[in-house]
């Protein structure tokens, strides 16, 4: 089964013993919106509070990203169009490409390297 965004923060507040009322508090939102969070009752809350849970939490790299693709997934829209998103989801080393260049923090131009390496090539 996979890991939930409900279940990764609970697991992870777990973890440091924190319980949700204090953990609430901490980022700044009402026990009971954290409760429907962590029971898969509610969506991710927003990007600021997510920074908020990754610094409490003290989640390394890996962890952290984990925390935005979970929080991106429980969300009831796409952020990209569905079939780049089941594309991306069905070729790893795409979703592994994107996170190393977000690392790298590559530029238009990088990308524009890349777009013209990948049109010059025959496939």
């Amino acid at each position: 089964m996979e890991i939930t965004f409900g279940a990764f923060i609970s697991e992870k507040r777990h973890e440091k013993d924190i319980s949700l009322r204090a953990f609430s508090s901490m980022i700044d939102i009402s026990p009971e919106y954290l409760s429907k969070i962590e029971n898969n009752l509610r969506a991710a809350p927003k990007d600021v509070v997510l920074e908020r849970i990754s610094e409490l939490l003290i989640l390394n790299n890996e962890e952290r990203e984990m925390l935005f693709d979970l929080a991106a997934e429980s969300k009831p829209y796409l952020s990209l169009a569905s079939d780049l998103v089941k594309y991306v989801k069905e070729n790893e080393m795409i979703y592994k490409t994107l996170r190393l260049a977000r690392r790298k923090d590559l530029t238009n131009k990088d990308w524009q390297e890349i777009f013209e390496y990948i049109s010059n090539t025959h496939l």
